[in-house]
This record gives structure tokens, sequence and C-alpha cells, in this order.
């Protein structure tokens, strides 16, 4: 049975969790995890048993017997750290949001594309066993044909500007930190909308605190 060696590049608080759930998986153990900081990226793997820590994100390419890039940096990071880690040849999960725009996702798509590698959206509730299980019941027409959706996705936070949450240089802002969930959900059961409209609140930052939609279809 072939165990998976797992890097982690980015590592703050998403990346802890990642790396405690992984231990959980018995054909994945943590190989190795990047940071800008040499010292944070010894003391992430002394806490986790990797067995490599480097202190730049190209020093993980060097890095040998590496299955896939496990990517938790902010999600103004995502599309650079993504193609540096195709580019090497090297299968990459990315945390939520995937990209910033659609431009970026799609040549991120594309270089995946050209080289045959693996790429995939860390996107976790697409796996949630209620989440099957409802997709189970509509599609059995269960329910009849779904007419009407409402999801939301929220949590009160203190307003801190140069935090990941309302930082624009970070790509802060509600929709690409927890909006994604909701549309996620609609397009799951209800394909992509004819028509979007939108309102969004503005922190003194200029990002979105929070974002309603109304989906057409």
């Amino acid at each position: 049975m072939h165990t998976y060696n797992w890097a982690i590049l980015g590592l703050g608080n998403i990346a802890r969790k990642f790396a405690q759930d992984l231990a959980l998986v018995p054909q994945a153990r943590l190989h190795a995890v990047a940071s800008r900081s040499l010292d944070k990226a010894q003391a992430f793997a002394a806490d986790f048993g990797a067995a490599h820590a480097v202190g730049s994100y190209e020093e993980l390419l060097a890095v040998p017997d590496i299955d896939a890039v496990y990517i938790a940096t902010p999600h103004s990071e995502h599309y650079a750290n993504a193609l540096l880690c195709l580019r090497a040849g090297l299968p990459v999960l990315c945390e939520k949001a995937f990209a910033q725009n659609a431009s970026q996702a799609q040549e991120m798509i594309q270089v995946a594309q050209a080289g045959g590698i693996f790429l995939m959206e860390a996107f976790w509730t697409r796996f949630f066993p209620a989440v099957n299980k409802a997709l189970e019941l509509v599609a059995a027409g269960h329910i009849g044909e779904v007419k009407h959706l409402v999801a939301d996705f929220g949590f009160n936070t203190p307003y801190q500007p140069t935090s990941r949450l309302f930082d624009p240089a970070l790509a802060g802002g509600s929709l690409l930190d927890v909006g994604v969930y909701p549309l996620f959900i609609s397009q799951l059961f209800l394909g992509v909308p004819s028509e979007v409209k939108a309102v969004a609140t503005p922190a003194p930052t200029g990002v979105d605190v929070n974002c309603a939609m109304s989906l057409a279809y």
C-alpha cells in the first residue's frame, strides 16, 4: 500500500488543522513544510513530524519524494504559489478560494492540464456526508424539483485592517473567505445561474464585510 508524501506550503492556522487531520489518514504522511520563515517551518515540522522544513517556497521544489502539495497561504498568494508548484510538476491541492478571479483560475487549470498534473480546490463541503446525502435525495426525487435554495455562511470578527480578512492586498473580504460556500451549494444543486444580483457592505479598507446575492436560473 502506497503512502503519499504531502507537503504544506504556508503554515498558518488552516495549515495546522490540515496537518492534524492528515495524521488520521492511513495512506498519508506529512513529508515537508515550507514557510518564508525557517524558524517557523522547523517548529511546525517538529510539531507534526515532518521530515523536511524549508525557509522559502522555492526551496520546497527541491525536496525529494513529494507526492502532493497543499497550499495554505492567503488568497492573494494562491495563484502564484500554485503555478510555482505546477510548473515544477508537483500535484496541488489549493485551499479555497482557489484564486482571486476567473482569469487566474483559468490559467492555473490550463497549466495543470498542459502538464497532466493534478490540481484541485480544497473545498471540504463537497465531501461532507450531509451534502452528499442531500444530493442523493434530490437526485432520487424525494423532495421533487428544487425551485428555491437559501444558503448562508458568516461569523463575527473584530475589525483589524491588516488581517487577511480585511486587507485588500491579501484578497480579504467576506465573498472570497466564506461567500464561496453558499455559492458552491447553489451551483451544486442548481447549476450556473443566468443572472446574478449582488449588494455588499464595504469595510474602511474597501473589502466587503458582507455580501448578499440573488441568483436566477
